[in-house]
Order: structure tokens, then sequence, then C-alpha cells
């Protein structure tokens, strides 16, 4: 924990005790007022101040636990036994250094989005299947024989 953390926290602490102090002291201000007068205390809600005294409390408490997380540190596996930090486990990948193969065998990486087999022209697809057919079908007769 840092020492802005711990600080947040003591903070917090102190708030959420005295925030729970004074709304005890006024309830028990509340009941005595029942008992010894005829007052109409239905209406008496807690005080403002104190409401937002617990709310911050809460706000200040959340906000120091995680302020209080470290950052991640790994091993590396192989080679020098050295502390990875955060950032270095991990290099930037370029999507053009990791598909330039494959850029230049003309495979589209983003294929899956940009194939669309509803807007290919069926018709078109099955006339050219039909005249690859036509100029097979003298090598596969002639394979038979």
């Amino acid at each position: 924990m840092s020492l802005i953390s711990k600080a947040l926290l003591v903070l917090a602490v102190f708030q959420l005790l005295h925030s729970g102090f004074s709304s005890h002291e006024f309830l028990t201000i509340k009941k005595r007022l029942v008992t010894q007068s005829n007052l109409d205390v239905a209406h008496l809600q807690l005080p403002t101040d104190v409401q937002l005294e617990a709310v911050s409390g809460v706000v200040l408490l959340i906000l120091s636990v995680f302020m209080s997380f470290n950052k991640l540190c790994y091993l590396s596996l192989g080679g020098k036994l050295k502390v990875l930090k955060v950032n270095e486990y991990l290099k930037e990948i370029n999507m053009n250094k990791a598909t330039s193969d494959k850029n230049r065998a003309g495979y589209n990486p983003y294929g899956e989005m940009c194939y669309t087999p509803n807007l290919i022209d069926v018709h078109a697809k099955r006339e050219q299947v039909a005249q690859w057919n036509k100029i097979r079908e003298p090598e596969l007769l002639a394979k038979k024989d």
C-alpha cells in the first residue's frame, strides 16, 4: 500500500466512525424527545451533513482500496530470471508485419468480415463452374480409357 492509499483509508475510517457516532447520537436524542415530550418527531430525519459524511467515507474507502493495488509483475519463463512489469511481457503486434507473408500471397486477413456469400452472383458462379466442367470433361474421359 502506498502512503496516499493508507492516508485515505485512515481518513475514510474516521469519517465512517464519526458519522456512525453522530447518527447514534441523533437517534438517542430523538428517542428522548419522544418519551419526554408530546412532540411529533416522525418527520425528523438524519441531518444531511451526517449522510454526506457517511457517503464520502464510503467513497474514500473504495478509492483507497483501488489505489492500494500494486501493478502485476511476472517472472520470465525463458532466459534470465528478471521480473517483468506490466507493459514488458507482451510486445505490440503490427498487423502489417504479422501478416506480411499472407499479404504477399494475396490472403486477406479480414476475409471473414469482407467475404459475404449472400452478395455473390450465384448465376455467374454456376456459369463459371459449367464452363470449367466442359473444359475438364475430355480430360476425364481420356483418363478413364
